[in-house]
């Protein structure tokens, strides 16, 4: 659909999703510092945190012990990961009374094209009753950033959290930009973060100014592509028809982190072949299949291992997963106790068509009956029966008890 009315691209922003969405369930949690976490407190990490924890620095991703230490009162609530998704696609689909054409870019959080509008004081209003509508049927807030390009309105909308709405006008942005810290920039890493202050640079204002003044010592410093990100922030305008294109996923992942840890090489298999299901799983919904595939392990220390391998082969199986899977990660486990585990697959390409069916038998891809279930039943309809019976891990009703994230990514940039 081609919009030809304001120039402007909105980026949303659900505040503190998870933890807002259990406190608005349960009164009982309003008002006080909660973490949504998996059931082993111990090993679990902080998926999500209220901002009554956040003000006193308990951070997503940080492990629930070192959250305690900084908020005593600190209060764990186990993830429900259906009860967010069924919200998250709630909301995606009031937000397409704002706009006909928006772009899904994690759980929490989307872009929304205002090019059907043709003054922006019409868009606005539109917002403003998207987050009462929000507040009313879900009892959460989200943060809003309306700019001329999207780099920039996922700044925006982060800039006034929590419940923000930032609108930087086409010409200001370089005034909206002079006092925001660099570490804001999405794409502006830890490590860079830290270089970018040592040479002196703590706002992306400052940044820019030497950008002007001499881009060879940043292009010298940090390469081009982080010149390339810089200068995204200050166009005034993007290629929409390219940036809410539909495209496939750049990979897909699954990981979970465990309520004690293992350390038998059968439990780390079960728990990484119930990934790799999942993942696999996930392909077939794309009707994709991977040609990368990347082993994370997270040990009882903290510390963490990975390999990734590029395959002379495509995955597109369940087979061909637990064919690999052993392989890589006993190259890179020594029999040290394990907290978490996740598998990703990269390099997708759409799955070719081609198999030779036979003349007398009628087969089926067991993939696709697999996936006609859920579609039927549910996510967790149907998963391997060894993954509910770890001897080592008490007892789970499903594999969704325990501390579980499935994502896709998708590469974001203008």
């Amino acid at each position: 659909m081609k919009m030809t009315g304001i120039e402007y691209v909105a980026h949303i922003d659900m505040d503190a999703f998870f933890a807002s969405i259990e406190q608005a369930a349960n009164p009982c949690l309003k008002g006080r510092p909660i973490a949504v976490t998996g059931i082993g407190k111990r090993h679990s990490v902080v998926t999500s945190a209220s901002y009554e924890a956040k003000r006193l620095g308990v951070r997503s991703g940080m492990p629930f012990f070192q959250a305690v230490k900084l908020c005593p009162g600190l209060m764990a609530v186990k993830v429900q990961s259906r009860k967010y998704e069924y919200v998250s696609r709630e909301i995606m689909k009031m937000l397409s009374g704002v706009s006909p054409r928006i772009m899904v870019a994690s759980i929490d959080e989307a872009y929304v094209d205002l090019g059907f509008y043709t003054k922006l004081e019409e868009a606005l209003k539109s917002f403003i009753k998207f987050k009462h509508d929000l507040k009313e049927s879900f009892g959460i807030t989200a943060s809003v950033g309306v700019t001329v390009n999207p780099v920039l309105s996922k700044i925006a909308s982060d800039y006034s959290k929590p419940n923000g709405f930032v609108v930087v006008k086409k010409g200001l942005e370089r005034a909206f930009l002079k006092h925001v810290p660099s570490g804001d920039v999405p794409g502006i890493g830890r490590h860079t973060l830290i270089k970018l202050e040592s040479m002196g640079y703590k706002t992306v204002g400052e940044v820019l100014e030497e950008f002007e003044r001499n881009p060879l010592r940043l292009y010298t410093a940090f390469g081009n592509s982080f010149l390339g990100l810089i200068q995204s922030l200050t166009k005034n305008s993007f290629s929409r028809e390219i940036f809410f294109r539909e495209e496939p996923p750049k990979s897909v992942g699954h990981s979970m982190t465990l309520s004690v840890d293992i350390t038998g090489r059968e439990l780390v298999m079960r728990v990484a072949n119930f990934l790799a299901a999942r993942v696999v799983y996930r392909l077939g919904r794309y009707s994709m299949e991977s040609a990368g595939l990347t082993v994370h392990l997270r040990y009882s220390d903290g510390k963490s291992r990975r390999l990734s391998k590029r395959l002379g082969s495509m995955i597109s199986s369940i087979k061909d997963m637990t064919e690999i899977l052993p392989w890589m990660i006993e190259s890179i486990w020594k029999g040290e106790a394990v907290r978490a585990v996740g598998i990703t697959c990269w390099n997708l390409t759409k799955k070719r068509r081609g198999q030779q069916l036979s003349l007398f038998e009628a087969k089926r891809n067991p993939l696709e009956t697999a996936l006609e279930i859920e579609r039927k039943f549910g996510e967790y309809s149907i998963f391997p029966g060894n993954i509910l019976f770890l001897p080592e891990i008490r007892r789970v009703e499903k594999p969704s008890d325990l501390h579980y994230q499935g994502f896709c990514r998708r590469q974001v940039s203008c």
